[in-house]
C-alpha cells in the first residue's frame, strides 16, 4: 500500500506529502486517532516513501525491493513494535534505541514504527524521552496511539502530531465491501463507526451476539464474573457507549433510520411515550458511568465489582424505560 491508496485521510495525507516534498521529514511524529483507522498502514506507507529506491513524486513506488521488503516486515531498516502483555516496558524501548543509533544498513533513514505508544509504563517512556530530545541522525520515530493523552506531555510536545480521523460511511464502505458477508454489511458498517480495521480484525457480529448475551444477564440480575480481562470489559463497554447513543437517539425521534445497534427500539418504545425527559436523563447519566468505568480499566478494576455496578446502571437504565 502507498500514500494514495489510503482512504478517507486527507488532512493526514497533506502534511505527510508536505514533509516528503519539502524533504524534511522530522525525527518524530505522533499518529494519533481511533483504533481501526488506519495509522499503522499509513505509517509504513510513509516509512515506504521514506526509504524507497524508485520514488514516485511525494509517494513510494510500492514495488521496489525496499517497499517490498517493508510490506514482508523484514526491511532491516524498519522496525515494528506491538505491545504484548504488559505494555511496553523498558527493556524493549532499549533495543529500539539500540537500533535507531545503529546507521542505516540499505535505507535512507532507520524507522521505528511504535504501535500503542500509550502503553508504556513510566520507566519506559522516561528513558524513550532521552532519545527524543537528541534523536540520531537519520532516523525517524513514529508513535501511534488511540489514546494520546495517555503519553506524557514532554513526549508529546518532541513530535510532529498527525491527526487521523473515523472514516464516512462510503469510505468504510470501500474498505469494507466484498471482505465482509452482505446481509451483515449495514449492520457492520454501524458497528465499525468509521473504523474499518475494526471490521476486517474482528467479527462484529459476534461481539454483538456476545454484548447482547450479557445485557440479558445483567437485566436479569445475575451474578457473574464474565469479563476475561480488561480488554474484554472495554470492549463491552463500548458497545454499551453505542447502545446508550441509540437509546437516546430513538427516545427523541421514534424512529429506527440511524441507529447502530438493533435492539435499542425496544427498550425505549415504552419510555419514549410516557418521559421522554426522565429517559434522556438516565441514558446520558449512564453513559457518563459507562465512560468512567472505562477510563479506569487501566487501573485493574475488580472483575466482579466492575459487572455489578455496569449491572446496576443498565438495570436502572431499563426501569426508566419501563417506567
Amino acid at each position: 500500500m502507498a500514500l494514495k491508496d489510503i482512504i478517507g485521510q486527507e488532512r493526514a495525507l497533506r502534511i505527510l506529502r508536505g514533509t516528503l516534498k519539502r524533504t524534511r521529514v522530522p525525527s518524530a511524529m505522533l499518529f494519533s486517532g481511533d483504533t481501526g483507522i488506519g495509522k499503522r498502514y499509513a505509517a509504513l506507507s510513509y516509512a515506504k516513501a521514506v526509504n524507497c529506491l524508485q520514488p514516485s513524486g511525494v509517494d513510494c513506488c510500492d514495488v521496489c525491493s525496499s517497499c517490498r521488503k517493508i510490506d514482508a516486515g523484514i526491511h532491516p531498516d524498519v522496525t515494528v513494535l506491538i505491545p504484548e502483555g504488559e505494555g511496553i516496558k523498558i527493556e524493549a524501548v532499549r533495543k529500539l534505541e539500540e537500533l535507531l543509533f545503529l546507521s542505516p544498513y540499505e535505507g535512507k533513514k532507520k524507522v521505528v514504527i511504535m504501535d500503542d505508544a500509550d502503553a508504556m509504563n513510566i520507566n519506559a517512556a522516561n528513558a524513550f524521552l532521552k532519545t527524543l530530545e537528541e534523536p540520531p541522525q537519520d532516523s525517524l520515530i513514529l508513535l501511534l496511539s488511540s489514546n494520546p493523552d495517555g503519553l506524557p506531555d514532554t513526549i508529546r510536545s518532541r513530535c510532529t502530531q498527525v491527526r487521523f480521523y473515523p472514516l464516512s460511511l462510503e469510505g468504510c464502505r470501500k474498505i469494507i465491501g466484498g471482505r465482509v458477508a452482505e446481509k451483515d454489511l449495514d449492520t457492520v458498517l454501524g458497528l465499525a463507526m468509521g473504523r474499518p480495521g475494526l471490521a476486517l480484525s474482528r467479527d462484529l457480529m459476534a461481539e454483538k451476539e456476545w454484548f447482547s448475551g450479557l445485557l440479558e444477564a445483567m437485566v436479569r440480575g445475575e451474578a457473574r464474573d464474565v469479563w476475561e480481562d480488561k480488554n474484554a470489559t472495554r470492549a463491552w463497554i463500548d458497545t454499551a457507549l453505542v447502545f446508550m447513543r441509540d437509546l437516546a437517539v430513538h427516545a427523541v425521534t421514534g424512529s429506527d433510520y440511524g441507529l447502530l445497534y438493533g435492539g435499542a427500539k425496544q427498550w425505549t418504545a415504552a419510555g419514549r411515550k410516557k418521559n421522554e425527559d426522565a429517559l434522556l436523563r438516565a441514558v446520558f447519566d449512564a453513559y457518563q458511568c459507562l465512560l468512567t468505568i472505562r477510563g479506569l480499566l487501566d487501573f485493574n478494576l475488580n472483575k466482579s465489582i466492575s459487572w455489578n455496578y455496569v449491572s446496576a446502571v443498565m438495570r436502572q437504565v431499563q426501569a426508566v424505560c419501563n417506567a
